[in-house]
């Protein structure tokens, strides 16, 4: 096991560099950052660089731009937003009509392309009514471009 204590294990991204990967986890509302060795797979020097506000939401799948900057699906939040791993700030939002997005994708011939999928199964009968839109799919042109995913071969 590489990290004791996970509640709910969501967004794994990496640098493009390689040298970072980044962690969240869901109930605790953290992302965190390591030291990535891209050679072995192995983590080290953990630094939680993102608390998340309850208000918020909680942290679930990510992805990282050209600038280094996560951008973060938050459920219970009905959002995606731009946070700086560096500052521990969000500096864009992305307002989605739907309580419950799950993870987000850059892609397109530019990768300036974000995809965003949803959950509908945690959404009550009563929320249906308003989310027509909860498990879609939703796509934005955010005017940053995105860094493509690594596959993992550590370990």
């Amino acid at each position: 096991m590489m990290l004791p204590g996970v509640s709910i294990s969501n967004g794994i991204g990496r640098t493009e560099d390689r040298r970072t990967m980044y962690y969240a986890d869901s109930i605790p509302g953290t992302v965190t950052a390591f030291d990535y060795d891209n050679n072995t797979g192995s983590i080290s020097h953990p630094r939680v660089v993102i608390q998340v506000p309850t208000s918020m939401g909680v942290p679930d799948g990510m992805a990282i731009d050209q600038e280094g900057m996560l951008w973060i699906a938050h459920f219970f939040g009905a959002a995606v937003h731009r946070w700086n791993p560096h500052t521990g700030t969000v500096i864009d939002t992305i307002p989605l009509p739907v309580s419950n997005p799950t993870a987000c994708a850059f892609a397109g011939e530019n990768l300036d392309e974000l995809y965003i999928t949803s959950a509908r199964d945690s959404v009550s009968d009563q929320q249906l009514k308003q989310e027509i839109q909860a498990g879609g799919l939703f796509w934005v042109k955010t005017g940053v471009t995105g860094t493509l995913t690594h596959r993992f071969r550590g370990a």
